[in-house]
């Protein structure tokens, strides 16, 4: 979703695990002349004809599919940027590394690659960004988290694209309660995974139960739990009227054949990462057509934004045999959105690590040609939108998901005060 240091690595790694206070030291900023006109201050990770970025991604764990097409949309951006010159006369490289959803892993990828990348374009899984947390603030490294948990906003350096997993699952429910049926008095179950993924996910559940009267019972998982049948068994008899999922895709499936299978036949709900269109080619294909409906705050891949079909056409042109999902979108539009920074940071003409935190505090919004809801990053600690829409499994679709619903935050989306509010 690896080279190693072979003196002193195994007590950094460690150290990091406990305290995730190990570091590699940068390199001294220096001065080089770009394309940005005059002198540009730079840093570690920038050369006079290349700006490295860091990507620690899942290729191989249970988000391999996501962590594919992320980067994917991630390199056809870039791709496209560099071709019409890139940033302040310098092409951007992604340096991609595949962590297999491992935190130790992980860890040791981080310290091998730290001192020769600018900043960290993509660093997927709630376990990896909590595992690195201090690292990325001791060193500076401005950073995309593919983690949508509204509890990392404190970190300066965290750019969430996006609305986070407690409000994408508030606005969800409040969709469920206008559009199947849902209503106070109600009891809904929320199956949800260890870390700050699921706990995100589950705290727009109680924040929007709490708030609509409804009667909320969790169910805490492992990220590698296949078989949910007894999870959802459990729900049925306490009469669950939808079901909330903060899952993989491979437990979504599982929740659905089962919702199906035993009559339960509810809503389910699932935050952005609990689907991949592989999955409707499996035995709980129609069930997962039935009854799935997933909220995002990025188009998927049939949305009929102009940015979009841009990267519909440039994917399939590219990448004609792979299956493609809403991955691919949220990669394009995350890329364009780190760049918004790097370019404002060229504009100001210092490429160093601290250049580009001060560039990302003065980019105040970052306009995705609608792939994603204007985003507005002048509140720290606030996400930078409340928006989502949602969108229904559909195996006629490309991608697998049709939007029912398009960008709106819920009344309730709008008066939620996020956990790190004024903290970041």
């Amino acid at each position: 979703m690896t080279s190693r240091w072979r003196l002193g690595v195994a007590g950094c790694i460690a150290l990091a695990l406990l305290a995730s206070a190990c570091s590699t030291k940068a390199k001294k900023s220096g001065t080089d002349t770009g394309g940005g006109g005059g002198s540009v201050k730079t840093g570690p990770g920038v050369t006079a004809s290349t700006i490295n970025l860091g990507v620690l991604t899942d290729l191989s764990g249970v988000f391999a599919v996501l962590g594919k097409s992320i980067t994917q949309g991630a390199q056809i951006y870039f791709d496209d940027l560099n071709k019409s010159g890139g940033i302040c006369g310098r092409s951007v490289k992604l340096n991609i590394k595949d962590d297999g959803y491992d935190v130790q892993k992980a860890v040791g990828l981080y310290a091998d690659m730290s001192s020769s990348v600018l900043g960290m374009e993509q660093l997927l899984g709630s376990p990896i960004n909590a595992a690195l947390k201090q690292n990325v603030e001791s060193d500076k490294m401005f950073t995309i988290p593919v983690s949508w948990a509204s509890t990392i906003l404190d970190n300066p350096n965290n750019m969430i694209v996006g609305a986070t997993y407690d409000l994408e699952t508030i606005n969800g429910i409040s969709w469920l309660m206008k559009n199947k049926g849902l209503k106070s008095g109600d009891t809904i179950g929320h199956i949800y995974i260890q870390g700050e993924y699921g706990e995100n996910g589950y705290l727009g559940s109680q924040y929007a139960a709490k708030q609509a009267g409804l009667k909320l019972v969790g169910s805490q998982i492992t990220a590698t739990a296949t078989d949910l049948s007894s999870q959802v068994a459990s729900l049925k008899s306490k009469g669950v009227k939808a079901i909330v999922l903060t899952t993989t895709p491979t437990q979504t499936a599982s929740v659905a054949a089962v919702d199906a299978a035993s009559g339960l036949n509810v809503p389910l709900l699932g935050n952005s990462p609990v689907f991949v269109p592989q999955l409707l080619k499996t035995a709980a294909g129609p069930a997962l057509e039935k009854f799935l409906y997933v909220t995002a705050s990025w188009q998927p891949y049939s949305g009929d934004s102009a940015a979009a079909t841009k990267v519909r056409d440039a994917y399939k042109a590219r990448y004609p045999k792979e299956v493609p999902n809403g991955g691919v979108d949220w990669g394009y539009g995350g890329a364009l959105a780190y760049a918004t920074v790097l370019k404002k940071a060229c504009d100001n003409k210092d490429l160093t690590r601290d250049g580009v935190q001060a560039a990302f505090r003065q980019t105040t919004s970052v306009d995705t040609d609608g792939m994603l809801p204007a985003l507005d990053y002048s509140h720290p600690g606030d996400p930078a939108t409340r928006e989502v829409n949602i969108a229904q499994a559909d195996a006629a679709t490309e991608g697998g998901l049709k939007v029912v619903a398009p960008f709106s935050a819920s009344d309730l989306a709008t008066s939620y005060v996020a956990p790190m509010h004024g903290k970041g």
